[in-house]
């Protein structure tokens, strides 16, 4: 019989003084391997940039409308501040692996799942980013559209229908996904440099437009008096508390993508305790003036909110300026990209490596697979249906909640921030578990997703569904604990 030879490297983890080790190159790539520290050098000041990037969304300006419309601008103003500070503290304790270890998420949920388990909350993970990535690359095409349609009339005409849209948009879709790769294509430190220009840029432009709308108006006072057209309760309120938690959630899972580049543990809590609930806070805090004004001066039921929340629409509103138009217009295209890569692509690079380390090998295969594999979703024929989304972003959340929970499980409570570098690559290792996959956790993911998934089905169980995210993280945090120390 003829034998298998089976190639090996060298892996050297001194800088985390765990010493050197031969390791078979199966389950290796050098993507997705703990980072020497002296490549180590984002500052607080990087990933404040970073979330400035993330926030300017154009989906979770809109969900801020919404609430304004729903239940009046200071209630909230405070349901979405209790939310994103809520929702930090998940952020810290997973970004807490990345700065410390120096490894992205697909090796991070190794040590919980198992070397080969860690590929289906990998999975999850990529097909929850590749989700909104499509999602927003539709969106960037629209405002192109909207863009080009101002100032090209002849553009508007182009109505041929392509693939189940107007020749126009398909056109201005694929101009969008294009700027995307193009900068994605060059890896992480050139999304770090993106950031770090485009944040500032993108809260002047949106700001500038607020303060207008204060001049119509006649200040904050009348937009906060406005009242919403439903009765505040508390089971609305915490409803709200967690839809707008659950809309980060999946950075709850992949900031280790992140954090892996921080030069220490302070500079990732408080570049993060700045970035997601102050400018994420301010950023909302503008959605609603600006959605305030719309009632305030259109008196618009809430059966016509959905329409004046856009904030293009609102831009063309307030100002019927077409250069301003085209300023804001020209904005937004940014902003979106710069969710786009920081917040839906970064994740699923890391993730198409990690499952296919010798044939996806490199970041810029890895990006190209990712982006294209996104037109998959064809989020042009579901765009208008609200409640597809709903429902498909909520049964995402809580497999995403349930993956979260066993991650703060295992590291912080379980293993005490201790993780075995080598033996994230070794077949028979520490983290093996059985052939490759740990059935506890598993399990208990398995029960996190599904006990949410219930009250999907049964509408007398919905609460279970409305608090989806929340509860599979306590589900799934609690049964791990539970199946493990059980064993002890």
């Amino acid at each position: 019989m003829k034998e298998i030879k089976i190639s090996s490297i060298n892996l050297d983890i001194s800088d985390y003084n765990q010493g050197k080790h031969v390791i078979p190159e199966s389950y290796y790539n050098p993507n997705i391997a703990p980072l020497p520290k002296g490549v180590k050098t984002w500052n607080w000041i990087n990933f404040t940039t970073i979330w400035a990037g993330m926030v300017h969304n154009v989906v979770q300006f809109e969900l801020a409308g919404l609430l304004t419309f729903e239940l009046g601008a200071p209630l909230a103003l405070t349901i979405i501040a209790i939310a994103y500070g809520t929702l930090l503290i998940a952020l810290y304790l997973n970004g807490h692996i990345g700065a410390k270890w120096g490894i992205p998420y697909p090796t991070a949920v190794r040590p919980m799942f198992g070397i080969k388990g860690a590929r289906i909350p990998v999975i999850i993970r990529a097909i929850s980013a590749l989700f909104w990535f499509a999602l927003q690359t539709y969106i960037g095409g629209t405002i192109i559209n909207a863009v080009l349609g101002i100032f090209f009339p002849a553009w508007n005409s182009l109505t041929t229908n392509v693939i189940g849209m107007p020749e126009n948009i398909a056109i201005s879709m694929l101009i969008f996904w294009s700027l995307n790769v193009l900068v994605l294509f060059r890896g992480m430190n050139e999304i770090k440099d993106f950031e770090l220009i485009i944040g500032p840029i993108i809260m002047i432009t949106i700001g500038g437009l607020f303060v207008y709308s204060l001049s119509l108006s006649h200040g904050l006072g009348p937009l906060f008096a406005v009242k919403g057209y439903e009765a505040p309760t508390i089971s609305n309120i915490l409803l709200a508390v967690s839809s707008f938690a659950a809309a980060y959630s999946t950075l709850a899972l992949n900031i280790p993508d992140f954090t892996r580049f921080s030069k220490s543990q302070k500079d990732q809590f408080i570049g993060q305790a700045i970035g997601l609930p102050v400018l994420l806070t301010l950023w909302s805090f503008i959605a609603i003036g600006l959605s305030s004004t719309m009632i305030y001066l259109y008196h618009v039921p809430m059966s016509e909110a959905i329409n004046y929340v856009n904030p293009v629409y609102i831009m063309f509103l307030l100002t019927k300026n077409s250069i301003l138009s085209l300023i804001v217009g020209i904005s937004f295209i940014i902003a979106t990209i710069s969710v786009n890569i920081a917040a839906n692509m970064v994740s699923p690079v890391y993730d198409l490596i990690s499952l296919f380390p010798k044939k996806i090998s490199t970041w810029g295969k890895a990006s190209i697979l990712a982006a294209l594999v996104s037109f998959l979703y064809a989020p042009w024929l579901w765009y208008n249906n609200a409640g597809t989304v709903e429902n498909i972003l909520g049964l995402i959340g809580s497999g995403l909640g349930a993956v979260a929970g066993i991650m703060i499980a295992d590291y912080w409570i379980l293993s005490k921030k201790h993780i075995s570098l080598v033996d994230l690559f070794m077949p028979t290792g520490k983290y093996w578990y059985l052939k490759g996959y740990n059935i506890k956790a598993l399990l208990s993911m398995s029960i996190g997703f599904l006990v949410p998934v219930i009250g999907f089905i049964i509408p007398q169980l919905n609460f279970l569904y409305d608090y989806g995210w929340y509860m599979a993280v306590l589900l799934s945090l609690s049964i791990y604990i539970i199946l493990i120390k059980k064993v002890k």
